[in-house]
């Protein structure tokens, strides 16, 4: 067997081969069915857009007809401007509305007529005479709709609607682009389940039979694989299966007249107990990614609103201001998160994977499912964290399971499973969300994303396979404790001041920036949830292509110190741009920005630590240095939304971004010093560490 097959690198490049083809075949369909699909929508919006405009003429003439009816003048209604601006709410089509007499003498008009030039409405009533079709003219752009009121057989006045011309484009412009997301999350969502398929159903079948078959060479018949499914590559499996179990019971039905012939066989073979078999696994790095995408999946649905349900709910008190409650949930999360996180090792230490999943899955779609019911800011909180909990098992257990695969399959370039499965899963939840929201509401989709959880769960019973608990492993060479060491670290001001120089700026962007002001901001301006979804997708987007090309250059050229720098500083411009953009392009631009900046900053990140501070790796280990890391870094994800809160209430929006992106150029400027220093020659020996 060749040794390129046991890295999984010729695996995953034969997965994606076979995932290629059935994706395009997919997405051309749903590409060929949208068009036909957005063909005849566009087709019946114009006519259906024309017949509501008059359903609402007829219902508004009602008024005054019955007006009329009673012998009250038409020119003396005092409250029918009032009524006129009523009527045209929640109508985003209709431009105004007006009531003129009938020799076209404007009487009454709602508030976007009354700020239009005198001029206007004699140029709308020449342009009904010029205008073939009759009751509906063209001027500047917009459609003016003429609609007769009538009383006891006798015109009485006319009624004008104004039409947004631009209306049916722009609804078709946001319907195309919420196909082309849709397009888009389906073939990452394709690639996601048939890699993870294949892995599972083809690929690791075929590792096991080769592993039953390389034990067999060697004369153990011991062990056989389980076998769950019933395919071609798991028959295989099987017939190797059954092939063992038949030489495990001839050997034992050999009796003791054989007894000397058995000890010669003793020493050339091994057979197990044909009862009681020994199960072979070879766990993989791929058996949680279809659970984990589909649970972060659901998980991510509220990412592009999530500030925005908050507000909802939000009652004035005399202690706390609304920015700061709305930002605390944030915070909340990550504190529960962290704080459940250990739950996980535990788990790990006296259950299996597929038990710390479900524990961990089971609170977090209940949470999920009981805050799209919160009716107050108390309930939303105390689900938040129920949330926050389950979550901060399943992350951690599905990283922790990487960690314990990777050392006998792939190695450290396994962790990309986490990696591809979060950031693919943010990508799809965050633009989904966003569509489904404005859809559907706020509660329907935690709904949702709650369903997403329970399948993630019979995803997890039915694929996961149970490994039993990860034993603890006897370590050579002594080694301070967790404890001794996190302590001895925080004291080291070097290593604390890169961490708050390098890891808390970008954690503070993403969390008090990205996820907290920039929904608030987008809603402000008049965005719907799934144009804010839509455009903070662009984030993620940038983040899945932009980090693998990061991660490649920074290693072949050493570029990591150098690509920190230059992350940080796209950070703080597209946090100063987002600041001063009043348009969708200009706001994507600065969200691309910010993305490309984070990718940058954040994926030379951990591999600078080990050269930079060897000394510490040395004395306190590797893995209690990354730990504090990201103690650290979290504290900053933790406090990013409360002072992103506490700036906005101070001095609003433009002048809280504006020191955020000022802040992250200067923490970066902070860093490019303390790398210059670190990189001068030592005056005088380092104290080494205990």
């Amino acid at each position: 067997m060749s040794p390129t097959t046991n890295d999984g690198s010729l695996s995953r490049g034969r997965i994606w081969k076979v995932s290629l083809l059935p994706t395009l075949l997919i997405v051309a369909t749903l590409v060929a069915a949208s068009l036909q699909a957005s063909r005849l929508f566009e087709e019946s919006l114009r006519p259906d857009l024309r017949a509501k405009a008059e359903t609402l003429a007829q219902t508004v003439a009602l008024q005054f007809h019955r007006a009329a009816d009673l012998g009250i003048p038409v020119n003396r209604l005092g409250a029918a401007d009032a009524y006129l601006d009523d009527a045209a709410l929640g109508h985003e089509e209709i431009r105004y509305i007006g009531f003129a007499s009938p020799d076209g003498h404007l009487l009454y008009a709602s508030r976007e007529l009354k700020a239009k030039p005198a001029s206007f409405f004699d140029k709308v009533i020449k342009a009904h005479a010029l205008e073939e079709a009759r009751g509906l003219a063209r001027l500047d752009g917009d459609l003016d709709l003429v609609h007769p009121v009538e009383s006891r057989g006798r015109v009485i006045g006319q009624l004008h609607l104004g039409i947004d011309a631009t209306y049916v484009e722009q609804r078709l412009q946001e319907i195309h682009t919420d196909i082309l997301i849709t397009l888009f999350v389906t073939a990452l969502v394709t690639v996601e389940v048939l890699m993870a398929l294949m892995g599972l159903l083809v690929i690791r079948p075929l590792r096991l039979l080769r592993r039953l078959l390389e034990l067999g060479g060697a004369g153990d018949f011991t062990r056989q694989a389980r076998v769950r499914l019933h395919d071609e590559a798991t028959r295989a499996l099987a017939a190797a299966g059954r092939l063992v179990r038949g030489l495990n019971r001839r050997h034992a039905a050999l009796d003791e007249r054989a007894a000397p012939e058995l000890a010669t066989l003793g020493e050339r073979f091994r057979f197990g107990d044909p009862k009681a078999p020994t199960a072979l696994e070879e766990p993989g790095t791929s058996d949680l990614r279809l659970p984990l995408f589909v649970f972060l999946f659901g998980s991510e649905l509220s990412r592009s609103f999530w500030p925005l349900f908050v507000k909802r709910l939000y009652q004035p008190g005399p202690y706390f201001s609304e920015s700061f409650m709305v930002a605390l949930p944030m915070s909340l999360w990550v504190t529960a998160m962290v704080v459940c996180t250990p739950l996980a090792g535990r788990l790990l230490n006296t259950r299996s994977s597929r038990v710390a999943m479900l524990v961990g899955m089971v609170p977090a779609g209940l949470g999920l499912f009981m805050t799209g019911l919160a009716s107050s800011l108390t309930e939303l909180f105390l689900w938040r964290v129920v949330t926050a909990g389950g979550y901060g098992i399943v992350t951690a257990t599905a990283l922790l399971h990487v960690a314990r695969t990777s050392k006998q399959s792939h190695g450290a370039r396994s962790m990309g499973v986490f990696v591809g499965a979060s950031t693919a899963a943010s990508v799809c939840g965050t633009a989904i969300g966003g569509i489904l929201a404005a859809r559907i509401g706020y509660s329907a989709t935690f709904g949702v994303a709650a369903a997403l959880v329970g399948l993630a769960m019979v995803l997890v019973l039915l694929l996961a396979p149970d490994l039993g608990p990860v034993r603890a492993r006897e370590e050579g060479g002594a080694r301070p404790t967790a404890a001794s060491a996190y302590l001895g670290i925080l004291k080291r001001g070097r290593v604390l001041l890169f961490i708050l120089l390098a890891a808390m700026p970008a954690r503070l962007v993403l969390t008090g920036f990205l996820f907290y002001l920039t929904p608030l901001r987008l809603h402000e301006m008049g965005f719907t949830e799934a144009a804010i979804g839509r455009l903070m997708m662009g984030y993620f987007i940038v983040t899945v292509f932009a980090t693998p090309v990061v991660s490649l250059l920074a290693d072949r050229h050493g570029w990591h110190r150098g690509m920190m720098l230059v992350g940080g500083g796209l950070s703080g411009l597209g946090v100063l741009l987002f600041a001063s953009a009043g348009g969708s392009w200009p706001l994507l631009a600065a969200v691309l920005l910010v993305g490309l900046g984070q990718a940058l900053a954040a994926t030379p990140l951990l591999a600078s630590i080990p050269p930079l501070f060897a000394e510490e790796c040395a004395g306190f280990g590797l893995d209690s240095l990354l730990s504090v890391f990201r103690m650290i870094e979290r504290l900053g994800s933790l406090v990013g939304p409360l002072l992103a809160a506490a700036l906005l209430g101070a001095s609003g929006f433009v002048r809280s971004t504006h020191v955020i992106g000022v802040g992250m150029l200067a923490l970066t400027a902070g860093l490019a010093a303390y790398l210059f220093l670190r990189s001068l020659p030592p005056t005088t020996p380092t104290p080494k560490a205990p």
